[in-house]
């Protein structure tokens, strides 16, 4: 390792001190990522954050190894700085989170989480959240009279064409007898 390169617990420091809130290109992929884990537990949703935040960090600052970085983590070889400015950032992280979930979650309504729910809903009579539900009658009012002539159908198109060639040779007989 050259000297301009920095160690990898430089790395983790830098990773776990990098402020993911004023980033808007991490901000603005986390609303995508966000929208598609609501219906998930809040485990799983942290989890998918920490997720991108290590491959936002490793694409677009530096990259390192995530399993490295976990069992450097879990050694505890972290000082006492870095384990501050994660607390930091983890009481700050809360808030654009929850931001980015409600207004998402009134245009998305929760749908059962399991398909024994959903039978359970079926075989009760109860309606299931976040279905609509569409009315069985057709569209009200008088429909309009058509503008076209119909497409004519194969068979009629031979009649047709029938018809013109008998026409057309009794018109060629004609001027021939003529």
């Amino acid at each position: 390792m050259s000297a301009s390169e920095p160690t990898r617990e430089q790395i983790y420091a830098k990773f776990e001190g990098y402020n993911f809130d004023n980033d808007a290109t991490f901000q603005t992929g986390l609303k995508s990522i966000l929208g598609n884990n609501q219906g998930k537990s809040e485990k799983e949703q942290e989890d998918a954050v920490r997720n991108a935040k290590f491959f936002y960090f490793s694409r677009f600052v530096h990259n390192f190894d995530y399993q490295q970085y976990l069992a450097w983590r879990a050694a505890g070889e972290s000082s006492q700085e870095t384990q501050e400015v994660k607390e930091q950032q983890q009481t700050t992280e809360a808030a654009p989170v929850q931001e980015v979930l409600e207004p998402s979650s009134d245009a998305n309504p929760s749908y059962p989480k399991s398909f024994q729910e959903i039978c359970e809903l079926i075989a009760s009579g109860k309606p299931i959240p976040g279905i609509r539900q569409i009315p069985n009658n057709l569209a009200e009012g008088t429909p309009s009279a058509p503008k076209l002539a119909p497409k004519p159908k194969p068979w009629e198109r031979a009649q047709a064409q029938s018809q013109t060639v008998a026409s057309s040779t009794e018109e060629v007989s004609a001027e021939a007898s003529s």
